[in-house]
């Protein structure tokens, strides 16, 4: 991914004091100092949000449900719904007891346009989009065949205030165009990604001439190892396309909100050359190759991508470009080896083979599949749907620190014939240091800053320091008290602890490891209200390269579990050349 900036090694140094009418009696304490054991025990608590799909037989989304209407359940166990979230037609939508309704479905008229002031979508409940074009596993014609629809229904998005990102892969993840409201903006790199190459007219030629390999085979191994040796190559193309999406969605994480992936190409093999043993099996009737195939089987590779999507909020909406496939290996050029009992075997096996991990990824996610269409844009309405009905159960997950993965399920306590519930379909817990370490990646990566403590950064001149090229810069926090958590402790004073976290990317794109420092403030308990009207100030100094940085900056108050994130861009030692790629974040 590209997001230049030079990296540089950290080293924090850490003060902190009282600004203003501090108290006299006030204590401070900095890293390393041993604070005080509170008299109040700190629970990690996180809320989950479970967005869910309600939708009738006919696929249009029900609307008028409440939170006594579902029942959520975790590991299998019955869970308690804490926080209930229904948005209709982009719109929070207040309790009533009318019960279920069938919505009209504004998505397939007209979108009126809407000023970014009436989107009233909690911040945690909004929309990020990327339009992922994964070139290494597309054929070029397909995808821009569908690429206006595609368009048409990201300036939908846009309107309806969501973000939108596009990237593409082509054996290395290229973010083409980061998060943006602006039509323009989509509109331009759309036009550029279709002069770009799709991989997949090369593995149609591969696939041909192993086939024809195969049939000039004069003996069964001899065609097994042709086929191993196709589908070793396959595999090693899943894995860099699986291991790509997984680093993509790390990223991801830390936003706050839902996340909607959709997933362009022409399809990704499950079983990795599956069609190859089928065709050696077929030209020496034998069963040996058909053993092979499960040597190949990508499903747990998947499957575990689906988790670390879950574990991100990330839903996958899959789109096979090839449409309704025909009969690929009927036509000519497969004539001379290929004969009609297998044509009929591989007209069946490769497509679904493509088709199975995007129906996977779309399922275990909460998504959408759009397979076999060769109009898309009515199913990408569809997953307009999505992201304008839509309902938000939140659970507590009160093990933050073990890191496991739990499996969730969503009902309906009465449930219509035909009626259909979806829903990721499972999370991991985090801690909130996990939390804000996500948050603070994802920031520095998409330019996403929250604020909630009110923190105000100040960047300082960098210094050169002794050793050639590095450079000392000192950075000031000032943190309002208003807003951060002090609570008693045993000697009759009150405490806050807070924790700071700093990391650099690099103009290389690669985020340096995130430091953290502990720090706090003590402070006689009758001082405690005059302090509200003050601010910490902490100063730390980084030690980083020469040229233009993007540094990131996130403090957790650690007993509210209220954390802010803010980033900046400066300038460390003499500007670099005017044709420098420097700054470009």
């Amino acid at each position: 991914m590209r997001v230049p900036a030079k990296l540089g090694s950290i080293i924090i140094l850490c003060l902190f004091l009282v600004l203003g009418r501090a108290p006299a009696a006030a204590q401070t304490t900095s890293a390393g100092s041993e604070l005080s054991e509170p008299f109040m025990e700190v629970v990690d608590v996180e809320i989950i949000n479970i967005d869910t799909w309600v939708t009738d037989r006919n696929g249009d989304p029900v609307g008028g449900l409440e939170k006594d209407d579902f029942l959520v359940y975790r590991d299998g166990q019955p869970v308690e719904v804490t926080n209930f979230y229904a948005v209709s037609s982009g719109r929070p939508t207040l309790s009533s007891r009318t019960g279920a309704e069938k919505l009209d479905d504004p998505v397939r008229a007209p979108i009126p346009k809407l000023p970014v002031r009436e989107v009233t979508i909690a911040p945690e409940h909004r929309l990020w989009l990327i339009a992922y074009i994964d070139n290494y596993n597309i054929h070029p014609t397909e995808r821009n065949r569908i690429l206006p629809d595609l368009e048409r229904f990201l300036r939908r998005s846009i309107e309806a205030g969501a973000q939108v990102m596009v990237v593409s892969y082509n054996r290395s993840l290229d973010v083409r165009q980061p998060f943006t409201d602006r039509l323009s903006e989509i509109t331009i790199v759309l036009a550029e990604i279709k002069d770009d190459i799709g991989q997949a007219v090369i593995r149609r030629r591969d696939q041909a001439d192993t086939l024809r390999q195969i049939d000039d085979a004069e003996s069964p191994d001899q065609a097994r190892l042709i086929a191993r040796l196709y589908a070793d190559e396959q595999m090693n193309g899943v894995n860099y396309t699986v291991e790509a999406l997984g680093r993509l969605i790390d990223t991801l994480g830390g936003l706050p909100g839902r996340k909607a992936l959709i997933h362009v190409s022409s399809g990704i093999p499950m079983l990795a050359g599956e069609e190859m043993f089928h065709s050696v099996a077929e030209k020496f009737g034998v069963s040996e190759p058909y053993s092979d195939i499960p040597r190949y089987d990508t499903t747990r590779k998947f499957e575990s991508l689906d988790r670390r999507a879950n574990a991100h909020r990330v839903s996958f909406y899959t789109l096979d470009a090839g449409g309704l496939r025909g009969f690929q290996f009927g036509a000519a050029e497969y004539g001379g080896f290929v004969n009609t009992r297998l044509r009929s075997v591989l007209d069946s096996v490769v497509p679904e083979n493509l088709q199975a991990p995007l129906r996977l990824m779309a399922h275990e996610t909460g998504g959408r599949a759009i397979l076999n269409r060769n109009q898309v844009l009515p199913a990408l309405e569809e997953v307009a749907d999505d992201f304008r009905f839509f309902y938000s159960l939140g659970i507590l997950s009160i093990d933050t620190d073990s890191g496991r993965y739990h499996e969730i399920e969503v009902k309906l306590r009465d449930r219509p014939k035909g009626t259909r519930v979806r829903h990721r379909s499972g999370y991991r817990s985090k801690s909130t240091r996990t939390r804000v370490r996500e948050s603070l990646r994802s920031a520095l990566l998409y330019a996403h800053q929250d604020n909630p403590l009110g923190m105000e950064v100040l960047w300082g001149r960098a210094e050169p320091q002794g050793e050639k090229g590095r450079y000392l810069l000192p950075i000031r926090l000032s943190i309002p008290l208003v807003d951060v958590t002090l609570v008693p402790v045993r000697t009759g004073q009150h405490e806050a602890r807070l924790e700071l976290f700093v990391a650099v990317v690099g103009m290389d794109g690669r985020t340096s490891d995130i430091d953290d420092v502990p720090f706090g403030v003590r402070l006689s308990d009758e001082h405690v209200e005059a302090a509200r009207a003050e601010s910490l100030v902490h100063t730390h100094k980084l030690l980083l390269s020469r040229g233009r940085q993007k540094v990131g900056v996130a403090v957790l108050d650690v007993f509210g579990s209220q954390s802010s994130v803010v980033t900046g861009i400066v300038q460390v030692g003499p500007p670099d050349e005017p044709d420098s790629e420097a700054g470009n974040f």
